[in-house]
């Protein structure tokens, strides 16, 4: 049985992975959309918090005016007055935010996608036809190495069966010796069909990160 494994350089595999920078141009739109984004979500929730507390405020002072004079109760109301028109404002702020907010996605819809279709040509340039090339070849090559010392070791004794087998005494006793001629097709290495077939939807699946069953060593061996 031949089990060689073909060799490969971990550390420049590592070091290819570890420089990958597929999406340059998207993490830069990215960026700057959460930069924007982020002030929005702020002043939202400011304005929110701002919200909750007025409203608090507001029914403590609904409360309050059940149980003071009217002096009291005319300065509670005089603020609860204030305070329904900052509720008002508030909202309307919180109005134009989400506004912004929604705009703000629709407007980075078409920078997104510029972004995108220029980092699509980055990962076209991580072409996998040379490697898988490259490992093919070096398998053909393991495969001739073994043939040639198969060859070799055929041709050491072949001469000496030749002269036996073609002896004209031999042949009467054994007339079939023709049909058991001794030959290097005969005694080659084995080769029983592939257990693995190649397919490119199975490349593809690769390169989504993905190994298809039956490439995986258990599968393979």
């Amino acid at each position: 049985m031949i089990d060689v494994n073909v060799e490969f350089d971990r550390k420049e595999l590592e070091k290819l992975i570890r420089e990958m920078d597929l999406y340059m141009n998207t993490k830069e739109v990215v960026s700057d959309y959460k930069e924007v984004a982020n002030k929005l979500d702020e002043r939202e929730l400011i304005l929110q918090q701002q919200k909750e507390e007025l409203n608090e405020q507001l029914t403590q002072n609904t409360a309050d005016q059940e149980t003071s004079n009217v002096a009291e109760v005319v300065y509670l109301k005089i603020q609860a007055k204030k305070m329904v028109e900052e509720l008002k404002i508030i909202d309307s702020l919180l109005i134009e935010t989400k506004k912004e907010q929604e705009e703000l996605k629709i407007n980075y819809y078409k920078v997104y996608r510029r972004a995108l279709s220029k980092d699509g040509t980055i990962a076209k340039g991580y072409d996998v036809t040379p490697l898988i090339d490259k490992v093919l070849s070096q398998t053909m090559a393991i495969i001739a190495e073994v043939g040639t010392e198969a060859k070799e070791q055929y041709s050491e004794i072949a001469p000496d069966i030749d002269e036996l087998f073609g002896d004209s005494k031999v042949r009467e006793v054994y007339p079939r010796i023709l049909d058991e001629s001794f030959d290097f097709d005969r005694h080659n290495l084995s080769y029983r069909g592939s257990k693995i077939v190649l397919e490119k939807h199975e490349i593809e699946s690769a390169t989504s990160g993905r190994i298809p069953d039956k490439f995986k060593e258990k599968d393979v061996r």
